[in-house]
């Protein structure tokens, strides 16, 4: 498959993490700071983890 059509394909599924995203925009609003790396990592995680509870332990079978 082509480089656009992986793009595509991913912006779409990355949508998933917009939320949380949204959530960074509204809190650097109020505090005038971003995230640590560990709230970021932690946000995506969890939002993974919704979507599929066995996310992480299915990357791992794949070698991922």
């Amino acid at each position: 498959m082509s480089y656009k059509l992986q793009l595509k394909k991913g912006k779409k599924v990355e949508k998933e993490h917009l939320p949380f995203y949204h959530q960074i925009k509204k809190d650097k609003m109020k505090t005038g700071k971003c995230p640590t790396d560990e709230k970021f990592t932690e946000g995506i995680a969890k939002a993974h983890i919704k979507e599929d509870r066995s996310y992480y332990d299915k990357l791992q079978k794949a070698g991922l």
